[in-house]
C-alpha cells in the first residue's frame, strides 16, 4: 500500500486504515465526502494493528462522492491499479516503466561483447520521447534515446555493447528517465550477471633442471595454476626431445596452484634437449600462458655401469583391476613418513571421496574402494581420477568405472 500511496498521492489519491468494527457510512464514506481524495481502504493487511477477529482484510475505492467504486477480499495490486487510475480526481497521463531487462543476464564468459537490452511499456495517454540508462557494475553507464513512444505500447530498446571482464557477480540496473513520468515505482528493474574466467596456465617447470647426469631416473614435473574463477581439469603434457611424452590430469579449483609429476624419464642419451610443458582444458580464454618451454643437457660424469641403483622413490601405482565395475584396490609407496592426502575426483575436478589423509610410514601402503561417494552413493560409470599428495609429491592416476 506504500507503493500505491507514493505512485498516486501527487494525483489525488490516500491510503486509509479502518478499524473492522468502524461503521462504512459513518465513518468512510463520510471521510471521502470530507476530503476530496480517493480513499483506499485496508483493515488488515498493512496495519495489522486493526486486526481485531479473523475477518479477512477488505480493500475498498471509495471516490470522492463516497461511492465504493471496487472492492475485494485480499490484495491484488494490479486490479486495485486499474481501478485507482480509472477513478483519480487527477489522470496520470504520463507513465512509461521498465518491462524487462534482456541482456545481460545469467552468466558469460570473459571476454564476451553483449548488447545490453530491455523492453519499455508506455502506459500512458500520450506519446512520449526520453532517455533509458543501464548500469552494468562500475565499468558501464549508458543512455539511449526512446523517440515517440506510443501509448499502450512496448518497446525494445538496444545501448552500445559492453564487453564482460571484470570476473563475479555485477549489478544490472535499467532504468526510464521520463521528467514528467507520474508513475515512479515502474522505473527501474535490477538483475544480475556472472562473468565466468575460464584459464589453465604453467608457471614454472620443476624437473628436469638445466643440467641431469647421463643414466639419471627422475619424474618430469611442473606447476600448474588456476587464474580463473571455474575449476577445471587440467591436462598436463611433458615432451623432453623427441624420445618422452607424458600426460596427466590435475584437478584445479579457481586460485589454486598444483604440482603435476609424470612417469619417470631416463637420461640415456647425452646432448641438449628441448623441453616442453603444456597445459589445456575444455574451455580456456587465455590460450597464452598454456606453454612454457626450456632445455635439459644431459652431461657424462659417471658410466652407467658404475652409477648406484636408483633410490625408493614416491609412487602412486595403477589402480587393479582397471577398469572396474565395483571394488578397485589403490597402492602406493612412501620414502619416508608422510603426512598424505589420497582423493579421488570426477572428470570435472569434483572431489567424490577422501580415502587417505595423515602421516603414514614409509613403505607400500594399498586401500580398497569400494566405488561410493562420501556419502555412501554408488557413483555412475565414468572417468575418475586418483590424486595422491605426499608432502611435495603429486601424482595421478586414471580410474575407470564400468557397468
Amino acid at each position: 500500500m506504500q507503493v500505491l500511496n507514493d505512485d498516486y498521492s501527487s494525483h489525488g489519491f490516500v491510503t486509509i486504515a479502518i478499524n473492522l468494527s468502524e461503521d462504512m457510512d459513518s465513518t468512510v464514506k463520510r471521510y471521502a465526502r470530507r476530503f476530496t481524495y480517493l480513499f483506499l481502504r485496508d483493515p488488515g493487511t498493512v496495519w495489522p494493528v486493526y486486526t481485531h477477529n479473523s475477518t479477512i482484510p477488505l480493500n475498498y475505492i471509495i471516490d470522492t462522492a463516497g461511492t465504493i467504486r471496487y472492492w475485494n477480499e485480499g490484495f491484488d495490486e494490479t486490479t486495485l491499479r486499474r481501478m485507482i487510475q480509472q477513478w483519480l480526481p487527477d489522470p496520470i497521463t504520463h507513465d512509461v516503466g521498465v518491462s524487462r531487462i534482456m541482456a545481460p543476464t545469467g552468466a558469460l564468459d570473459s571476454g564476451t561483447v553483449v548488447t545490453p537490452a530491455c523492453s519499455v511499456f508506455n502506459a500512458g495517454a500520450s506519446a512520449e520521447t526520453y532517455p533509458v540508462r543501464i548500469r552494468i557494475g562500475t565499468d558501464y553507464d549508458t543512455t539511449a534515446m526512446v523517440l515517440n513512444h506510443l501509448p499502450n505500447t512496448t518497446r525494445y530498446v538496444t545501448l552500445p555493447d559492453w564487453i564482460a571482464r571484470a570476473r563475479g557477480l555485477a549489478a544490472v540496473t535499467c532504468t526510464t528517465e521520463l521528467a514528467a513520468d507520474g508513475i515512479p515505482s515502474n522505473n527501474v528493474a535490477t538483475s544480475t550477471v556472472t562473468v565466468l574466467v575460464y584459464d589453465l596456465s604453467v608457471t614454472q617447470i620443476l624437473a628436469p633442471g638445466d643440467s641431469v647426469d647421463s643414466a639419471t631416473v627422475l619424474a618430469p614435473s611442473a606447476e600448474v595454476r588456476n587464474p580463473g574463477s571455474v575449476a577445471q581439469m587440467a591436462k598436463v603434457k611433458f615432451y623432453i626431445g623427441d624420445t618422452y611424452l607424458d600426460s596427466v590430469n590435475l584437478p584445479l579449483q579457481p586460485g589454486k596452484v598444483d604440482t603435476a609429476n609424470l612417469h619417470s624419464w631416463t637420461a640415456l642419451l647425452l646432448g641438449t634437449f628441448p623441453v616442453r610443458c603444456t597445459v589445456s582444458c575444455t574451455k580456456d580464454l587465455n590460450p597464452d600462458n598454456n606453454l612454457l618451454t626450456g632445455s635439459v643437457r644431459v652431461v657424462h660424469r659417471l658410466g652407467v655401469e658404475d652409477l648406484p641403483a636408483p633410490a625408493p622413490a614416491f609412487a602412486l601405482f595403477e589402480p587393479v583391476p582397471n577398469p572396474t565395475r565395483e571394488q578397485v584396490r589403490i597402492s602406493y609407496s612412501l620414502v619416508r613418513p608422510t603426512a598424505v592426502d589420497l582423493a579421488l575426483y570426477s572428470a570435472e575436478g569434483r572431489l567424490v571421496r577422501t580415502l587417505r589423509a595423515g602421516i603414514e610410514p614409509a613403505g607400500r601402503h594399498s586401500i580398497a574402494w569400494d566405488g561410493r561417494d562420501e556419502l555412501g552413493t554408488r557413483v555412475g560409470r565414468g572417468v575418475y581420477y586418483c590424486r595422491l599428495v605426499a608432502g611435495s609429491f603429486r601424482q595421478i592416476r586414471k580410474l575407470t568405472i564400468i557397468d
